[in-house]
């Protein structure tokens, strides 16, 4: 290999390491909020995921092909090459496809940059069983996992503001991932950013698994910005002559205790009526875990819509969440509940999305049918 792609590669090697060290602290430095250099990053531990993945399969793929020789029937033994010709050939044409190999993932990482902040209003009507016809039409913006920090910054996050205020929402609920696990006063942009968003009656919140390092400073400062945080409780409201319950629930970090977890906090609430009722709850795994009956509408972020994949169309796309079997975006049900998964605003962990673009989720509610 030429050693001046060796310098590229062990010079990008060191951007990322420098990266990683800094991801948890207040300010990186500013040689790495270049535009030109914040993203390598990312493109690099993201190809790097990517190769280690496609090795995985090659191995996978000459271990089952080892082994389907050694159950097949012996047959006779293959003619020599003759005088070595097309064993030089066939050499390169295998280096030729090493190579090539080993370039793909960098090249499909380096598409994930421009898509990782592509911010996008998509607008979606649901129409729910027993929804009330007096609300029918309620505008409601789903923001998830902003993760504020790093390259979501005070730009990007005002663009979010001012895309969630065009859709003119009477309602914006989020649920939860705010923060990055961060220290100090990172956090600034995302109050300035929630204080400009415009709603008819307020901005409802709950934790993901990302808020709990200083609960009662994000709390004061969610409140100071006009967010409400529900941690575990359940609040009324008035849609003109119409009433609303708004729930929200802590992220919930024993899996195993969710059952019994989300019974005991949902059994504390006021018994449920005809009043219609919202739940806000970060994961969307969690969805078949909630007692019967006891939402009209569950919204959850956290997936970040899947995060690698292929976005078919706004409400469609093969995921490497949704294939292993988890909800990774859009609408599912459950006897007379549903269950909305954003794509999310930001992503966190893995460095990027791929494939799979943000989303501010416009949501309108519908009464049912009549015929």
């Amino acid at each position: 290999m030429p050693w001046p792609l060796i310098a590229l590669g062990l010079s990008c090697d060191a951007i990322m390491l420098v990266q990683l060290f800094y991801a948890r602290l207040p300010r990186d430095p500013i040689l790495l909020r270049i535009p030109g250099v914040m993203w390598i990053g990312s493109v690099w531990f993201s190809a790097y995921a990517l190769l280690l993945l496609l090795y995985g399969i090659l191995g996978l793929a000459r271990l089952l092909d080892r082994l389907a020789v050694r159950l097949r029937p012996s047959r006779a033994a293959p003619l020599p090459m003759g005088d070595g010709e097309l064993s030089i050939g066939r050499r390169e044409l295998l280096q030729k496809a090493a190579v090539f190999g080993a370039a793909v993932p960098f090249g499909v990482s380096i598409t994930g940059a421009p898509i990782s902040y592509d911010f996008r209003v998509e607008h979606r009507e649901i129409r729910l069983p027993r929804w009330p016809r007096a609300l029918d039409g309620l505008r409601i913006v789903h923001l998830s996992d902003i993760h504020v920090g790093g390259a979501m910054n005070r730009e990007r996050l005002l663009q979010v503001a001012a895309l969630t205020n065009e859709c003119m929402p009477d309602l914006v609920l989020h649920t939860g991932d705010f923060l990055t696990h961060r220290s100090g006063d990172f956090d600034a942009p995302l109050y300035e950013a929630l204080q400009g968003i415009r709603t008819k009656h307020g901005q409802w919140a709950c934790l993901g698994n990302h808020d709990f390092e200083d609960v009662p400073r994000l709390e004061r400062r969610l409140r100071d910005s006009g967010v409400t945080l529900l941690r575990n409780r359940l609040a009324q409201l008035m849609i003109g002559q119409s009433p609303l319950e708004i729930g929200g629930i802590d992220y919930q970090f024993e899996r195993r205790e969710w059952r019994r977890t989300y019974a005991q906090i949902i059994e504390a609430w006021p018994s449920r009526g005809t009043v219609p009722r919202l739940i806000l709850n970060h994961d969307p795994i969690a969805f078949d875990a909630l007692p019967e009956d006891c939402a009209d509408l569950v919204l959850s972020g956290h997936t970040h819509g899947g995060h690698v994949g292929v976005q078919l169309s706004p409400s469609s796309a093969i995921t490497v969440v949704g294939l292993a079997g988890y909800p990774d975006q859009g609408l599912f049900k459950r006897d007379t509940m549903r269950l909305f998964v954003t794509r999310c605003v930001g992503f966190y962990g893995y460095p990027m999305r791929i494939g799979i673009p943000p989303e501010i989720a416009l949501l309108i509610l519908r009464a049912p049918q009549t015929v």
